[in-house]
C-alpha cells in the first residue's frame, strides 16, 4: 500500500506543477524506471518510496507535456477554424445550445498539423441535432475552455484537463457545417439509443433524466433541482454509476451465470465456478463500458477483476492488496484520474470499508455494522466534500440508510432490466422504465422534503491549512484508541464552528463582480444583508447561470438567504434564476424592471426608493415606461458606486434630466447595458463623474471582442477612467466604504498557476 501512495504522491505532484521541460522528464523517467527495476525488494523503504514518487512525477510530467503540446487557444478574438471529426460524447442539450466532445483534425489553411485532438463544442439552434458517433464538418471560433472565472464553482480548466481536452469554441452558422457520415454502432451510440428509449418511454423529463443516469451514466438531463437535493441529502453518489451498482450488477450475472450452468450441457466444459466468475466479471466490465467507464467503475471493475484471478488462481489476496493494485491500475491507465472528484470520493470510501473490515475484533448485530459503517464513510469523506462541494450533507446517514437499499436492491434493478430489455426486445422496455418512473415519482417528494430541512447542509470554507489536518483527525476517530484519546481529533472542527464571517464590517460594503459571460451578476454584502443585483442569465440561459456561478459564491459567503434580488429587466432567462435562486435561498425581496407576473415569491415593480443597511445606504431609480429599467446607486458617507443595469443611451439622458445634478456622481460605475455601445452616453459618462481618486468603471457581460463593446470602453478611457474588464480580469472583489475604495482580489491573479490554467 506504501507503494501504491508513493506513486500518487508523485502524479500529484507532477500535475500540480507547471510543466516540466522534456528533458527533465526525460532524465526523471529514466531515473526512475532505473530504480524501480534495479532496487531489491529488501531495500530501505525510504528508496523505493522515493523510486515510486519519481515515476510519478514523470508520468504525470509525460502527461501534461503531451496535453499541453496538442492545446489550442484562441490567437484573437475571432479565431477560427475548420475542423473535421467525430461525436464521442453524447450531446447535452442546453437550452437552445447543444455541448458535445469530438474528436478531430484540422483541415483546410491548418491541414498541415493532422494529430488528432478532442474539442468540446457549443452549437446553437443547429439545422440538424448532431448525434454521437456521427462524423462532422464545422467553422468553428475558437474560445478557452473556461471562459468564466470565478471564486467558487466548477473548475472548468481543470476539468479540460481530466477529460483531454484540447480545444474548445463554438460552431458559426455557415454552410461549411455539414454531416459527412452516419455514426457507426459502438457501445457510445447504444448508450444514445437506451437514453432516447427512456425520454420516448416516460413522460415525467426530471424522471427520465435520473434513469437515463442510472442505466447509462447520462447525467446531462438531471434538472438544477434535482442536483440541488441529491447534494443537500448525500446521496449524489446514488445518482452516478457507483461501484456499488457494479458490484450488484457483477453478483446478479454470477448467480444466473450458475443457474445457466446447471440448464445448459454444453457450457459445462468449464468448471461451474470458473464459468460463473468469468461470466460475472465480463457483465461488470460491460456494464461499466455501458456507463462510461468513469474512475468509479474502473476501480470497482479492476478490485473484482483481481478478485477473481486470485480466486481462479486459488490465492490468498488482501483486501490492502487489492485496493493498491486497483489504484496503481487507475493510475496507470489514466494518468489524469486525480483531477476527477470521484477518484478521490471513491478510493477513499472503499478503504475505510475495507480497513474497518480488517480492524473489526468482535462481530455485532447487522443493522449496528451498517450504521458504524455508514458513519465511517460519511466522517472520512466530510473533508473531501468539504473540498470539493463546499459543504456537506447533514441528513446524509439517516437518509442513505434507506436510500440505498431501496435504490440499490430495487431501483436500479428495474432500470437494468429495462436498459437490457431495451436492447434485446425493445417493446418490453417500456412498462419496466414506467414502473422505475413511478417509484421515483413516489420517493421524490419525501427526497424534497429531507433536503428543504433547515439543517440539511452545511456550507463553510475552510482555510487550507484545515484539510491538511483533518483527514488523519478522522482517521484517528476512526481508530480502536481510548475514545477520550480519540475525541481530540474532533477538535479541528471548531476551525469551521468558530470561524470569522465572510461578510464586511459596519459602514463598508463587500462588492462581488462575478465573470458571468454575456451577462452580469453582482453580489453586495453588508455586515448583515446581502444584495444580489442580476441573476447573470441571458441569450437564453433559463437560469443556468444562477444556478452555476450565484449559486456557489453565495455558497463562498456563507449566506443562507438574500435580502434583495434586483432584476435590472425583466427577462424569461432571469426569472428562471429568480426560482433557482428561490428554490436554494430563503429570497425574501425581488425588485424587477417592468413588473412582475402573479406568482408565490415576494417580488414587485421597481420604483424609486431608498432604504439603509448597516451604515451604507441604497438608491433605486426606475426609468422608462412603467419603470422598465432598475438602476441602483451604493452610498457610504462621500463614496458611491453605481449599476446602470440595462439603460441604453435614451435611458441614461431621461434618468440625468430627471434627477438633480450630482445625483448620479460615483466613484465606481458598472458600465450599463452590458457594456455595449448601445449605452454609456457622453451624458452618463459626464453625469456619472466625480472627484475622486479612486474612480474607475467595472465592464462586465457583452461580446468580448466586438467593436460594439470596443467602443463603449473607449468612450470610458477617452473621459480619463481606469476600466476594469471582467472579459479580462475574471470575477473581481472590491472593497467599498468611507475609507475608499480598494481592489481585494481578481480570479485572474489569484489562482494558483496549475499546469492547466491558461496564461494570457
Amino acid at each position: 500500500m506504501i507503494g501504491s501512495l508513493s506513486l500518487l504522491l508523485g502524479v500529484l505532484a507532477g500535475l500540480a506543477a507547471a510543466t516540466m521541460p522534456a528533458p527533465a522528464w526525460s532524465c526523471t523517467t529514466l531515473i526512475a524506471c532505473a530504480l524501480v527495476l534495479v532496487l531489491p525488494r529488501h531495500a530501505r523503504a525510504w528508496l523505493r518510496m522515493s523510486a515510486l514518487m519519481l515515476a510519478g512525477m514523470a508520468l504525470a510530467s509525460l502527461g501534461v507535456g503531451h496535453w499541453m503540446e496538442l492545446r489550442l487557444a484562441p490567437t484573437g478574438a475571432d479565431s477560427r477554424l475548420l475542423l473535421e471529426g467525430t461525436v464521442c460524447s453524447v450531446p447535452a442539450r442546453d437550452g437552445a445550445e447543444w455541448r458535445f466532445d469530438a474528436d478531430v483534425r484540422l483541415v483546410g489553411a491548418n491541414a498541415a498539423d493532422t494529430r488528432l485532438r478532442r474539442a468540446r463544442l457549443t452549437w446553437r439552434d443547429p439545422v440538424v441535432a448532431p448525434r454521437v458517433g456521427e462524423h462532422w464538418r464545422w467553422l468553428v471560433r475558437v474560445s478557452y475552455a473556461a471562459e468564466l472565472r470565478n471564486f467558487a464553482g466548477i473548475d472548468a480548466e481543470r476539468i479540460a484537463m481530466r477529460d483531454r481536452v484540447h480545444l474548445a469554441g463554438r460552431v458559426l452558422p455557415a454552410a461549411l457545417n455539414t454531416r459527412l457520415a452516419l455514426a457507426l454502432t459502438s457501445v457510445d451510440t447504444l448508450r444514445a439509443r437506451i437514453a432516447t428509449r427512456i425520454a420516448d418511454s416516460v413522460a415525467d423529463p426530471d424522471a427520465a433524466a435520473l434513469l437515463a443516469a442510472l442505466a447509462v451514466g447520462v447525467t446531462s438531463g438531471m434538472s438544477t433541482d434535482q442536483w440541488r437535493v441529491f447534494n443537500a441529502t448525500g446521496t449524489t453518489h446514488l445518482v452516478a454509476i457507483s461501484g456499488l451498482h457494479v458490484t450488484l450488477f457483477a453478483l446478479l450475472a454470477f448467480i444466473a451465470a450458475r443457474g445457466l450452468w446447471r440448464c445448459v450441457p454444453c457450457v459445462r466444459i468449464v468448471e461451474r465456478e470458473p464459468f460463473a466468475v468469468l461470466l460475472g466479471l465480463g457483465a461488470a466490465g460491460g456494464y461499466a463500458l455501458l456507463a462510461g467507464f468513469s474512475v468509479p467503475t474502473q476501480r470497482t471493475w479492476l478490485m473484482l477483476g483481481i478478485f477473481a484471478l486470485a480466486r481462479l488462481g486459488a490465492r490468498q489476496v488482501g483486501a490492502a492488496r487489492t485496493w493498491s493494485l486497483a489504484l496503481v491500475a487507475v493510475l496507470l491507465l489514466d494518468v489524469f484520474a486525480p483531477l476527477a472528484a470521484g477518484f478521490w470520493l471513491s478510493f477513499v470510501a472503499v478503504g475505510v470499508l475495507l480497513m474497518l473490515d480488517a480492524s473489526a475484533l468482535v462481530r455485532t448485530t447487522r443493522l449496528r455494522e451498517i450504521l458504524r459503517l455508514q458513519f465511517a464513510v460519511m466522517l472520512m469523506l466530510a473533508p473531501l466534500t468539504f473540498a470539493v462541494f463546499g459543504g456537506v450533507s447533514l441528513v446524509g446517514l439517516a437518509v442513505n440508510l434507506i436510500a440505498i437499499p431501496i435504490v440499490s436492491f430495487v431501483f436500479v434493478p428495474l432500470v437494468l432490466a429495462g436498459a437490457l430489455a431495451a436492447m434485446v426486445v425493445p417493446p418490453a422496455c417500456a412498462w419496466l422504465f414506467a414502473l422505475a418512473a413511478g417509484l421515483y415519482e413516489w420517493l421524490w417528494p419525501a427526497l424534497v422534503w429531507a433536503g428543504d430541512l433547515e439543517l440539511a447542509q452545511w456550507h463553510a470554507e475552510p482555510p487550507l491549512w484545515w484539510f491538511g489536518l483533518a483527514m488523519p483527525a478522522a482517521l484517528l476517530l476512526l481508530l480502536r484508541w481510548p475514545l477520550p484519546l480519540r475525541l481530540t481529533a474532533a477538535g479541528l472542527a471548531l476551525p469551521l464552528l468558530c470561524a470569522p464571517s465572510a461578510l464586511p464590517e459596519d459602514g463598508t460594503v463587500r462588492v462581488s463582480v462575478l465573470d458571468v459571460g454575456r451577462g452580469s451578476s453582482v453580489l453586495l454584502a453588508t455586515h448583515s444583508h446581502l444584495l444580489v443585483f442580476d441573476t447573470g442569465d441571458g441569450w437564453n440561459t433559463h437560469g443556468a447561470r444562477a444556478a452555476r456561478v450565484v449559486m456557489p459564491a453565495l455558497d463562498a459567503l456563507g449566506a443562507k438567504q438574500v435580502d434583495l434580488l434586483i432584476l435590472p429587466t425583466l427577462t424569461v432567462d432571469r426569472a428562471y434564476g429568480a426560482a433557482l435562486l428561490a428554490s436554494g435561498r430563503e429570497l425574501r425581496h425581488i425588485l424587477a424592471g417592468g413588473g412582475w407576473p402573479a406568482t408565490s415569491l415576494p417580488a414587485k415593480a421597481c420604483e424609486d426608493a431608498h432604504f439603509e443597511w448597516d451604515g451604507v445606504g441604497f438608491d433605486v431609480f426606475a426609468t422608462g415606461a412603467a419603470g422598465r429599467n432598475c438602476v441602483l446607486r451604493v452610498s457610504v458617507g462621500e463614496r458611491a458606486l453605481l449599476l446602470g443595469g440595462d439603460l441604453d443611451a435614451d435611458g441614461e439622458r431621461d434618468l440625468v434630466a430627471r434627477l438633480p445634478a450630482g445625483a448620479l456622481a460615483s466613484d465606481v460605475v458598472f458600465i450599463s447595458r452590458q457594456a455595449s455601445a448601445l449605452g454609456s452616453s457622453h451624458e452618463w459618462i459626464e453625469a456619472t463623474g466625480a472627484a475622486a481618486p479612486y474612480r474607475f468603471a467595472i465592464a462586465s457581460g457583452g461580446m468580448p471582442g466586438s467593436e460594439s463593446r470596443a467602443r463603449a470602453l473607449a468612450r470610458w478611457r477617452r473621459a480619463g477612467v481606469q476600466v476594469i474588464d471582467t472579459a479580462r480580469d475574471g470575477a473581481i472583489v472590491i472593497g467599498f466604504g468611507t475609507r475608499g475604495v480598494s481592489t481585494l482580489a481578481t480570479a485572474r491573479w489569484s489562482r494558483y498557476p496549475f499546469a492547466w490554467r491558461r496564461v494570457e
